[in-house]
Formats: C-alpha cells, sequence, structure tokens
C-alpha cells in the first residue's frame, strides 16, 4: 500500500506528520487520511512529498502501482508514470 511507504520514508526523514502536512499545505488529518490509504496518492503528493523527503518517492513504489491525477471538476483519471 502506498501509504505505508509514505509512512516509511517520513519515519526514515524523521519528520512527524504535522510537518509533512504543513509542507504540503494541508492539514495533519488529511496528510493522515494520505499515509492511511483513505485519501488516493496523486501525482501532484508524489512531486510534493519527493520533495520534502528529498528521495524520488516513485521509485519506492510498487512497480503496478496506479497513480490519479485528479481532473479539475473533482473526477480523477489515471495515469501511468515512468521513471
Amino acid at each position: 500500500m502506498p501509504g505505508t511507504v509514505i509512512k516509511q520514508l517520513r519515519e526514515q526523514k524523521m519528520l512527524k506528520q504535522d510537518t509533512v502536512a504543513k509542507a504540503m499545505g494541508i492539514s495533519q488529518a488529511a496528510y493522515s487520511k494520505i499515509e492511511n490509504n483513505i485519501t488516493e496518492l496523486t501525482v501532484k503528493h508524489c512531486r510534493m512529498l519527493s520533495k520534502i523527503f528529498d528521495v524520488n518517492v516513485y521509485e519506492h513504489l510498487p512497480d503496478d502501482f496506479e497513480i490519479i491525477r485528479p481532473r479539475k471538476g473533482g473526477s480523477a483519471v489515471e495515469e501511468t508514470t515512468e521513471y
């Protein structure tokens, strides 16, 4: 699950959820939902987290994981991202 990977990366950097959430411009509760796989991980999240953790988040996700990019208006589309 991607949330587990994100949590491990955060803990490796010894960061608190609140610190990462503030850097992302979201609440700690919203960030917690990402780590708990309640909120789907988006391309935007991955880019932000890569900068915060100073790692390529994509390299830590399973090969079969599909990242979605929210469409304007709220619905989401799948995006194939190769790195």
